[in-house]
């Protein structure tokens, strides 16, 4: 009855979806609440908890989906089960959040929400938020780059005829779990296009918005492949993945950061739950054929110095001074990342996940070390 549902939900047929999804919600509840609160009655319990909750959630009945989490997290789940009940309860809160009263989203705005014990309500810890407000800036300049059709800028700031018709401005600090709301600002078309964009094809800011949400949703899915012919420069492919790694939830400071704007007068959630460290082992921000071909991965920690971005090349350098040993490694970085996800750690202790390939050792990710 439930796959029936989705498949009409998937046709448009609505009324029918609603109409299937909320009956097999009925019997899946049902079969719950038939077992005892036990350990005899696990996995099973929890799994159909689990699968209430879920049901629940997707006709938006978000009260009843707490309770139901609430219930099958009450009894002995499995880890797996416990985990994806408490990632539910974050897709509730998540939504919860974007109907709070005052909350309302026009067609030009889109929002982006922290949550995690970092946060509370109206208030972030100010480097968990900064920083990811930060790379959303980064990364939005970086899509309209892309598609105006510019080559890819190794070095230096955004053009101020980029920044000047595409302001990018942050709206307003909203409560809940913590949330800001940003806007696309675009030359008012009675007006003379800036100097240099006469003959440049412009971008609709609703696209820009929706060209990130759209490799948000394949980056989380780990959809590879179809990342790869969204973004089909390597080197803007590789930014991509390494600021959004950066933007990613943590695990535990952040375990989530949804977005959502408004199309067609309805909702358009994404949320990032996996943490940096589940992404990790499945792609990569470097060269794919770099690290194909090397040893790894290994880590290394310690300072952060020199930054050396050629003119030409994939790669530039940086030198690492260990911490235990004192000794400096010159550690080539892949120019997509070079300015925007590794320059800004220069000086900071940082631990990076690397690999050999002959005698360089080739970065592909950094963060800061858990004792900065």
């Amino acid at each position: 009855m439930a796959e029936e549902g989705f498949i009409s939900k998937k046709n448009g047929e609505v009324k029918k979806a609603l109409s299937l999804l909320s009956r097999a919600l009925e019997l899946e509840q049902s079969a719950a609440e038939s077992l005892d609160l036990s350990e005899d009655s696990e996995p099973t319990r929890s799994i159909l908890y689990r699968s209430a909750a879920s049901l629940a959630f997707n006709i938006g009945n978000f009260p009843l989906c707490d309770r139901l989490v609430a219930r099958g997290l009450s009894g002995f789940p499995p880890p797996e089960i416990e985990d994806e009940l408490k990632n539910i309860f974050e897709d509730v809160n998540f939504m919860r959040h974007l109907s709070l009263k005052g909350l309302v989203l026009d067609p030009g705005q889109w929002l982006m929400t922290i949550s995690g014990n970092a946060t509370k309500y109206g208030g972030a810890a100010a480097d968990q938020l900064l920083v990811r407000v930060e790379k959303i800036k980064t990364l939005f300049y970086r899509t309209v780059e892309r598609l105006l059709g510019r080559q890819y800028r190794e070095s230096g700031s955004v053009e101020k005829i980029i920044k000047d018709a595409y302001g990018l401005y942050i709206n307003a600090f909203q409560p809940s779990s913590f949330s800001v709301s940003f806007q696309v600002g675009k030359p008012d078309p009675q007006l003379p296009l800036f100097p240099g964009l006469e003959e440049e094809k412009s971008v609709e800011p609703n696209d820009i918005v929706d060209e990130i949400f759209s490799c948000f949703e394949m980056f989380e899915k780990n959809e590879a492949e179809k990342l790869k012919e969204k973004i089909k420069d390597e080197n803007y492919r590789g930014n991509f993945i390494g600021l959004a790694k950066e933007i990613a939830p943590d695990g535990n400071n952040v375990k989530l950061v949804g977005f959502t704007a408004i199309r067609d007068g309805k909702e358009k959630p994404i949320a990032l739950r996996r943490s940096r460290k589940e992404i990790r082992a499945e792609i990569s921000t470097s060269v794919d054929s770099e690290l194909v071909q090397s040893d790894g991965p290994f880590t290394m920690s310690g300072i952060l110095m020199r930054a050396n971005t050629p003119l030409r090349g994939k790669f530039g350098t940086v030198t690492l001074v260990e911490t235990k040993s004192g000794q400096r490694k010159t550690i080539k970085v892949p120019i997509s990342i070079m300015k925007d996800v590794v320059q800004p750690y220069y000086e900071e202790s940082v631990t990076i996940q690397c690999a050999q390939k002959g005698n360089n050792i080739i970065l592909d990710e950094i963060e800061l070390s858990s004792d900065s």
